[in-house]
C-alpha cells in the first residue's frame, strides 16, 4: 500500500528521529522518539508495531541513505583524495544514520541490508586500490585496511561531535585532515 505524502512525511520523521535518538542512546524509548518526531508515541505503532520493526526499518533505510550519498559523492570521478573527501562529507552528512548503524553492528543483518552494505564497502575499496596504484594513498597496507580506518575516523569524528568535543560543522575538515595523515602515499 502506498503511503500519502503526508503519511510518508510522518514515517520519515519518525525514522530520522529514531536514528539521531538511537545514534546517541541504543536504548532510548518509543517515546522517546515519538517526542523527538514531534508525533505521539500511537503515531509510532501505527507506522512500527513495535521497536524491533522499526530498528529493522532504520537500519534498511540507514544503509539505503548511506549507498545513496556515497553513490552521490561520484565515486571514480577525479582525483581519489577529492572523491574521498566527498565520500567523508556524505558519511558526515548522514552521521546519526552512521552512528545508528555502528551501535548495531552486532545485530544480523537482514539479506538485503547486507548486499547494500558490501556495495558501499565496494565502493570505498575501490576508490582506495584506484588511489593506491595511483599513489595517492599508501600503498604498503592492505585497501580493507584503509577502509577500516576510514570508517574508524568517521566514527570517532562523529562521535566527538556528539559529545561536544568538535562543531558538526567542522568535523570533516577534521576527519579530512586525520585521514590524509594515516592514507596518503609515504615520501619513498
Amino acid at each position: 500500500m502506498e503511503l500519502s505524502p503526508q503519511k510518508q512525511r510522518t514515517r520519515r520523521a519518525v525514522l530520522d528521529a529514531a536514528a539521531g535518538e538511537w545514534a546517541r542512546d541504543p536504548a532510548a524509548s518509543l517515546g522517546r522518539i515519538a517526542a523527538a518526531a514531534g508525533v505521539g508515541r500511537a503515531t509510532v505503532h501505527r507506522y512500527f508495531p513495535d521497536r524491533e520493526h522499526l530498528r529493522s526499518a532504520l537500519t534498511s533505510d540507514s544503509w539505503a541513505a548511506l549507498h545513496a550519498a556515497i553513490v552521490e559523492a561520484a565515486p571514480g570521478s577525479g582525483p581519489v583524495s577529492e572523491v574521498i573527501d566527498r565520500i567523508v562529507s556524505a558519511m558526515v552528512h548522514v552521521g546519526d544514520r552512521v552512528l545508528f548503524l555502528f551501535a548495531s553492528a552486532g545485530d544480523d543483518p537482514s539479506p538485503a541490508d547486507a548486499e547494500v552494505a558490501g556495495a558501499v564497502d565496494e565502493i570505498l575499496v575501490a576508490e582506495i586500490r584506484r588511489g593506491q596504484r595511483g599513489g595517492e594513498l599508501d600503498s604498503t597496507v592492505p585497501a580493507e585496511w584503509i577502509q577500516r580506518m576510514v570508517w574508524s575516523i568517521v566514527y570517532t569524528g562523529l562521535h566527538a561531535t556528539g559529545d561536544g568535543l568538535v562543531a558538526r560543522h567542522g568535523v570533516d575538515d577534521l576527519i579530512r585532515w586525520t585521514l590524509r595523515g594515516a592514507i596518503g602515499a609515504r615520501p619513498g
